[in-house]
């Protein structure tokens, strides 16, 4: 039992990687947001693994399994381009940023 979980907390210390990465190279917004997304996802499965850790095991494995996880999904959560992407998506109806001037310069112009 021990070794499965262990097993699967392997490959989602590897996925929180690769979500990772994505966030901080991808070239596009929508990649970099979908990057975030999966983060998300990922950690709601470290929470499901947590809980059937709990069930299952001593606190001290569970400390060994998932100390890791925890300290690495809190690494990317203070990085830059996790703030950044996360700023995008919590914000993304910004319209209020830019006045409707700017939005249609012809509307708002005066006949001569």
């Amino acid at each position: 039992m021990l070794r499965q979980l262990q097993n699967r907390a392997d490959d989602l210390a590897e996925c929180l990687l690769i979500a990772e990465l994505e966030m901080r190279r991808s070239r596009t917004l929508e990649r970099k947001l979908e990057a975030y997304r999966e983060f998300g996802r990922i950690v709601d499965r470290i929470d499901i693994l947590r809980r059937e850790a709990e069930e299952r095991i001593h606190s001290e494995a569970k400390e060994s399994i998932l100390g890791d996880l925890d300290r690495r999904v809190a690494s990317v959560m203070r990085s830059s381009s996790y703030r950044i992407v996360e700023w995008f998506q919590l914000y993304s109806h910004v319209g209020w940023f830019i006045g409707k001037a700017t939005l249609d310069p012809i509307l708002h112009s005066t006949q001569c």
